[in-house]
């Protein structure tokens, strides 16, 4: 295994750049403009980190543009507690992928590819099916330094993780598959210190091409149905 996947930092980047017009970037702006009948797609929150969107190269981000990512569940702990985690399974888990919070979900399905490291320290990258996208997640061993045992392919697993959508790897990753989705809405909460706007929350229908360092960009998207 070459690594493990990025984590849901939301740190890169060089800084945040002038704030955008309030039109474009303020909660207050009023509705977004609807589209054709993407509303009817199934919908997905997750996070682009500033490192991702350094790695794109700051693009102009806008309501209904393409994107093609790896949806991707950061490192999860085999123990159910407050951080994200996982748990295996021989016995069918009906696919779910359900939103419990920005950018977090729960997920339940079936282990369809899967990437393990043995040795003193075990790890696998595995990717679940979820019933309306697959999810690639990487699994951190116990207390002993292994996997929970059967963590492997047609085994099914359960948990929690936050989404980010991987565009631009900076590794090379054995399994991973990637979703075709349509951009439909930002949220950008503001974390700058100093920031007059600190800890507030923006949503508009684009995101300028400026690189943000302390920022978190959450992004609701529609799945295109050919990857469904």
């Amino acid at each position: 295994m070459n690594r493990t996947p990025l984590g849901p930092t939301g740190v890169g980047g060089t800084g945040r750049g002038p704030a955008p017009p309030p039109a474009q970037d303020d909660a207050q702006s009023g509705p977004l403009p609807r589209m054709g009948t993407a509303p009817g797609l199934p919908k997905i929150e997750f996070e682009l980190s500033a490192e991702q969107f350094e790695l794109m190269g700051f693009p102009r981000l806008q309501q209904g543009l393409p994107l093609t990512a790896v949806l991707d569940g950061g490192v999860l702990l085999p123990e159910p507690g407050p951080e994200p985690w996982y748990a295996v399974q021989k016995e069918p888990l009906q696919p779910r992928l359900t939103q419990i919070g920005p950018a977090l979900y729960a997920f339940a399905g079936q282990i369809i590819e899967a990437d393990i490291a043995y040795g003193p320290e075990q790890m696998a990258v595995l990717v679940i099916d979820c019933g309306i996208v697959a999810l690639r997640v990487a699994c951190a061993p116990g207390n002993d330094g292994t996997l929970p045992q059967g963590t492997w392919e047609t085994r099914f697993m359960a948990g929690f993780a936050p989404l980010q959508a991987i565009v631009e790897e900076s590794f090379t990753s054995p399994v991973g598959r990637t979703v075709d989705l349509s951009m439909w809405s930002f949220r950008r909460l503001l974390l700058t210190p100093g920031d007059d706007a600190f800890g507030a929350w923006h949503t508009s229908s684009e995101i300028p091409p400026t690189p943000y360092t302390c920022d978190r960009l959450l992004i609701e998207a529609r799945i295109h149905r050919q990857g469904i």
